[in-house]
């Protein structure tokens, strides 16, 4: 389950490749670009759950994740995929609303580099990148998390319970400050995944 929206933002990107080309390219692209083609797009968060490791807890979390055709043109045209993993945690209370322990965000940005012909992947909480051969091949990256460490232990009460939720969102935007203003009449694109939330007894 997802929800999408649109919202008209001026972009902003580097410069890669021939300016010309990917002008043409992009122009090209955006005259059949609207928003109806993505409504096949699936993002649900598919399974999650933390495990302790040194005291500390862990996040491993998988998604149901496809961008269709359009989307995938799009991102060798030279729009960049934003994609953010939200994270709560909330102390279960009886007679009260939850209490909030803790929220965060982990953030990935895939863009594609016409020099090398290779799709980058970088984490923007971390800095680091890795570089993929194929789009699919960086798309099931993106959709699998692993031991991402989360709170540590000793935040949460012994003989309490908590809910953790996570979603997914995804923003496909414009990159290059040079060819932003192709882009002046056109909508960004994003999409939402439902909540997934499980609890645990400490």
């Amino acid at each position: 389950m997802l929800v999408m929206s649109n919202s008209c933002r001026v972009p902003c990107l580097r410069r890669q490749g021939s300016l010309g080309f990917r002008a043409a390219w992009l122009l090209c692209f955006l005259a059949t670009f609207a928003a109806p083609v993505f409504a096949d797009t699936r993002l649900e968060v598919t399974a999650a759950s933390v495990a302790l490791d040194e005291g500390v807890f862990e996040l491993d979390a998988t998604l149901d994740l496809a961008v269709p055709e359009a989307g995938r043109r799009a991102i060798e045209a030279g729009l960049t995929l934003e994609l953010d993993y939200q994270i709560q945690i909330a102390r279960v209370r009886r007679y009260l609303p939850d209490a909030e322990v803790a929220s965060l965000q982990q953030s990935y940005e895939l863009s594609y580099h016409a020099l090398s012909q290779r799709y980058l992947l970088r984490n923007l909480n971390t800095g680091e990148q890795q570089d993929f051969g194929t789009l699919q091949a960086s798309l099931d990256r993106l959709a699998e998390v692993r031991g991402l460490p989360l709170l540590d232990s000793s935040l949460l009460e012994p003989g309490s319970t908590y809910e953790f939720r996570v979603r997914a969102e995804l923003n496909l935007r414009t990159a290059p400050d040079s060819l932003g203003w192709l882009l002046f009449w056109t909508d960004d694109w994003s999409a939402t995944s439902e909540w997934y939330a499980w609890t645990l007894r400490r």
